[in-house]
């Protein structure tokens, strides 16, 4: 051990390096983060031995053991001599937390401490630096400004882009990622025909302005605001919140500027003569769970309803993991409970109670509320935000029974200074998006950006703290950022930089000649697994089921029997599916009922969340549930039989013609000559299976409630839903390439 640590100093020491300096946050603080700060970092509750590390000063002060760091000298840095100590008492980081340096790591810290030791304020709490010229050599290649940034990157790294896709993949990959649906085969046509320069702009205007793009972009909110169609916790009765998620969807339908958009919603109420929609808006704050279970604590739980408001803030506007601050200061960020505290401060004053007291089995609407419709019979009540002034203390241990000291509403210090606004949600929501705020639009431009290539250019779009990744292309990220903002905020200027890049216009298919699995470097199209409720929306979009209807109460398609009533709620409380009927069956899944202790199961299994807390990114995950979803739910059965029908009425009665239809209906693409083979192969067998067994027709055709064609040849008609439900299951259809 001792020839080992002699050789480490040696060659990190004696010889001179060749390597360019370190950069404390790119190579230093990620290790001090994840080995060192949660001994020796903010958190004086959990500090061992008076050691500081996550400050500069404090580090060269050291602690019970003297300084910790010598700049410039690591042979008598004590940081150094203990993670290099073969002493197992003296060891750091101690076995115990079973997180031993690599040598590598090792090397870096040794390197650092002889560099100087610099230290440098985490990337994501400073300024948008905007000045950043990107250099590269291919001038024909950058279409947005965008590009420039990725080109030099990829240049830097010697690597050259993908080619351009197709027109035909572009025009699917950008009216999923717009709207939720695959484009339609007249839609396909018309853009292969248009020859025009300015093509691909237009296909992308076009989308923007319809209801379509604005519902896909809902369903992005509704995981980021924690909506659901019932309260939670044990009873899980249902509620009415979809005024609130009409009101998102007109949002986005007339593009109001993201800064309106989230004040709107935030302190709507606490505008000028505010309006019965902008009341509305703030339901963004009432979307997380209530309990009338008996017996609960009123203070109690509004506490807790006003720790998720605090959390949902943190996490959707600033990137920040607050949560564990309600006990503690902050492990790793530079955020102390005070400051939590004083965060929570202005979310502390909401009027709601924390038991609202309806114990029956009717919607509830705790107060307050307003009253939506004038139809008596159609009429609602939607949750709303209103102020009630109430004083706010540091909850010891984050138990409500337990005040402090007192606290006034405020943001996090190392943040721009709260100076000069309203202490209250109003004021949050103007230092939001201030110019001076780092952190809003950074935050806000990962997301959009993870929308379109299924990870954001900083990976951990929930995390932009000393825990989170550095980004990979930061001039880009910062560049988007205060484009955005000089922009108006323009959701739609800033989506056309995206979606009309070159970067987002290559071929996505792997390039294994670079170790890039998860395309960081972005030198290849985008390719991930489509979310839920694309999947089940593109097969009724094929099929012609899908009901166009915009807004509106939630409804319930298909699911399996008994899984609400599976619920541990008491007879008194319990509820039952009650599957819609008619077009309800067939809305985009965005209206789909979401109960949170029982999502939609076809949902769930392709990775939606209960949405109980602030979602930001969802997983994709592979898994043989999520075959049986889409070979036996009755909505792809019935889609595939719709596609059938409509193949079989609009082409010969040669099944190869009309399979090269259907793939090109769902997959908008032509079909290729190993596929129409095998689908023929399918259909022959599946048709001989049918006129042996005509029964077995009958049950597949009278699945679901859609209308059979009477004029179709039911036992062929049979037989090409089988080849069509192959179809709706190919790989493609769940994934966005």
């Amino acid at each position: 051990m001792q020839f080992i640590r002699s050789t480490i100093l040696f060659f990190t020491i004696l010889l001179p390096g060749k390597a360019e300096p370190l950069d404390f946050g790119r190579d230093v603080r990620p290790i001090l983060s994840d080995r060192c700060f949660a001994c020796h970092g903010q958190d004086s509750n959990k500090r061992e031995g008076e050691l500081r590390l996550d400050q500069r000063d404090a580090a060269l002060k050291g602690g019970d053991s003297g300084p910790a760091i010598v700049p410039g000298d690591p042979d008598t840095s004590e940081i150094i001599k203990r993670i290099l100590s073969d002493d197992r008492t003296e060891l750091m980081p101690p076995p115990k937390a079973k997180k031993p340096l690599t040598e590598e790591q090792k090397e870096i810290l040794i390197r650092w401490v002889k560099e100087g030791a610099i230290y440098k304020n985490h990337w994501s709490f400073e300024p948008i630096k905007n000045d950043t010229q990107p250099q590269f050599a291919t001038k024909n290649w950058p279409r947005t400004p965008v590009d420039r940034f990725v080109l030099s990157q990829l240049e830097a790294k010697k690597i050259q882009p993908a080619p351009e896709a197709d027109r035909a993949a572009f025009l699917r990959r950008v009216t999923l990622d717009l709207t939720g649906l695959p484009p339609t085969p007249e839609e396909t046509q018309a853009f292969l025909a248009d020859s025009s320069a300015d093509a691909h702009t237009k296909v992308v205007d076009r989308l923007l302005k319809s209801n379509d793009y604005a519902e896909r972009m809902t369903a992005v909110w509704l995981d980021n605001a924690r909506y659901a169609d019932s309260n939670g916790y044990q009873f899980d009765n249902r509620r009415t919140m979809w005024p609130w998620r009409d009101w998102v969807i007109e949002a986005f339908r007339r593009n109001m500027p993201y800064d309106r958009f989230v004040t709107e919603q935030l302190a709507g109420d606490l505008l000028e003569n505010p309006t019965q929609l902008q009341l509305i808006a703030t339901g963004f704050h009432r979307n997380h769970g209530y309990s009338i279970e008996g017996g609960i604590n009123d203070e109690e739980y509004r506490v807790m309803y006003a720790n998720d408001k605090t959390a949902t803030a943190g996490t959707l506007f600033l990137g920040l993991t607050m949560d564990c601050c309600r006990c503690h200061d902050h492990k790793y960020d530079p955020i102390s409970i005070q400051e939590y505290y004083s965060f929570y401060a202005f979310f502390n004053t909401s009027a709601e109670v924390g038991a609202p007291g309806e114990k029956g089995r009717k919607e509830m609407a705790s107060a307050p509320f307003v009253k939506v419709g004038d139809d008596p019979a159609t009429a609602t009540r939607a949750m709303i935000m209103a102020e009630k002034p109430r004083e706010t203390f540091v909850l010891q241990k984050g138990l409500f029974d337990q005040p402090g000291e007192k606290v006034e509403p405020c943001t996090p210090r190392m943040l721009p200074a709260f100076e000069g606004y309203p202490q209250n949600r109003l004021g949050l929501a103007k230092w939001l998006t201030a110019p001076e705020n780092p952190l809003f639009a950074r935050v806000t431009v990962n997301r959009i950006w993870q929308q379109f290539f299924g990870m954001g250019l900083v990976k951990t779009a929930d995390n932009f703290g000393l825990q989170g990744e550095m980004p990979s292309h930061p001039e880009l990220l910062d560049w988007l950022a205060e484009d955005f903002r000089t922009s108006g905020w323009d959701m739609h200027h800033l989506i056309r930089n995206i979606v009309l890049s070159a970067t987002y216009r290559q071929d996505s298919r792997f390039r294994r000649e670079l170790d890039d699995a998860e395309n960081r470097l972005l030198a290849r199209g985008p390719s991930f697994r489509l979310p839920a409720e694309t999947i089940r929306d593109q097969a009724l979009a094929a099929s012609g089921l899908l009901t166009r209807k915009v807004g509106g109460p939630s409804v319930m398609p298909y699911q399996p029997l008994g899984v609400w009533e599976d619920l541990s709620a008491p007879p008194s409380h319990a509820e039952t599916y009650q599957a819609s009927t008619g077009a309800d069956l067939y809305r985009k899944s965005l209206y789909t009922y979401w109960r949170r202790a029982a999502i939609p199961p076809a949902m769930a299994v392709f990775d939606a969340p209960n949405r109980e807390i602030c979602s930001v990114e969802r997983s994709h995950t592979n898994t043989p549930l999520q075959a049986l979803v889409t070979l036996n739910d009755p909505t792809f059965i019935e889609a595939a039989r719709n596609i059938a029908s409509r193949v079989m009425k609009q082409e010969s009665v040669d099944p190869e013609n009309q399979t090269a239809l259907a793939v090109r209906l769902v997959l908008v693409r032509s079909a290729e000559v190993k596929e129409l083979d095998l689908l023929k192969e399918v259909f022959q067998e599946r048709l001989a299976h049918y006129q042996g067994d005509p029964s077995a027709a009958e049950k597949l055709l009278v699945i679901g409630h859609s209308a059979v064609d009477a004029s179709l040849d039911r036992i062929r008609l049979a037989a090409m839903t089988d080849v069509c439900h192959v179809i709706l299951n190919l790989s493609e259809t769940v994934t966005r390439k």
